[in-house]
């Protein structure tokens, strides 16, 4: 598949996108969005590996989602049952990609553990014990605590990982590619749009900042589904001849 280069420019315009996709269809765009949350959180409390299956069928649930994105950006009826069609449609292989990311986190986790040795091991061992998290903070950012290049070299694999998997669901449902096929290409893609996706990046985080401040929470229904409408529109605009001021217009 051809990878586009897109300018700086594009990673507000993803957002800008997403946003006024949600504007066709409001109503089905924040509620559905909620059936994917919801779908994680109710696998998280599933007894003995509710974290693993919910790990396990994001890719599926997140591709349910794109789903809706594509009817939004063809004006077409966004049918409830949509945000299913990724247990539908290459279950098998969106599964996989749960797998290999599930994986992904467990490598990064031994490498962590093994960089932080006896004490990142004590600071844990004693978080366990008295579920402080501000302690914990403060003890892995002591200096001195010996575990800082530990917690660097795992945020920095966390990073490689969340690029890998940025646009494999979209690439695995609607473009048919095999899981691991998909992460390379989703690594690719970002890599060579590193600098419009760190600016993508930075302007969620002033958005989730910003919504954060909404009373009883409410801010994260909007901010859930912008990140998952940007994160098509973006997919759209880099593996597509299509540009995103091009395959989005219909929405000014």
């Amino acid at each position: 598949m051809d990878i586009q280069k897109v300018p700086v420019s594009h990673g507000w315009l993803w957002i800008k996108h997403g946003y006024r996709l949600i504007l066709r269809s409001p109503l089905q765009a924040l509620s559905l969005a909620t059936v994917v949350a919801m779908g994680l959180f109710l696998a998280m409390l599933v007894p003995l590996g509710g974290a693993l299956l919910a790990v396990m069928i994001m890719p599926v649930l997140m591709a349910g989602y794109m789903r809706v994105c594509r009817s939004l950006e063809y004006n077409e009826k966004v049918e409830p049952g949509n945000i299913f069609a990724g247990f539908k449609i290459r279950t098998a292989q969106l599964a996989s990609l749960g797998g290999m990311l599930l994986l992904g986190i467990l490598v990064v986790s031994m490498v962590t553990a093994a960089l932080g040795g006896s004490a990142l091991n004590a600071i844990l061992e004693t978080y366990s014990k008295e579920q402080d998290i501000n302690a914990l903070a403060e003890a892995l950012l002591a200096p001195g605590s010996g575990v800082q290049l530990s917690l660097m070299v795992g945020l920095g694999l966390l990073f490689v990982l969340m690029l890998a998997m940025q646009f494999a669901p979209m690439l695995v449902f609607f473009d048919n590619q095999k899981p691991f096929e998909a992460l390379k290409l989703s690594m690719r893609a970002s890599i060579r749009n590193i600098v419009p996706f760190s600016v993508y990046s930075l302007i969620m985080q002033v958005i989730a900042f910003a919504l954060s401040v909404v009373p009883m929470g409410l801010g994260w229904i909007i901010l859930l589904p912008i990140g998952l409408t940007s994160m098509y529109v973006g997919y759209r605009d880099i593996f597509s001849e299509t540009k995103t001021t091009e395959s989005v217009k219909a929405v000014e």
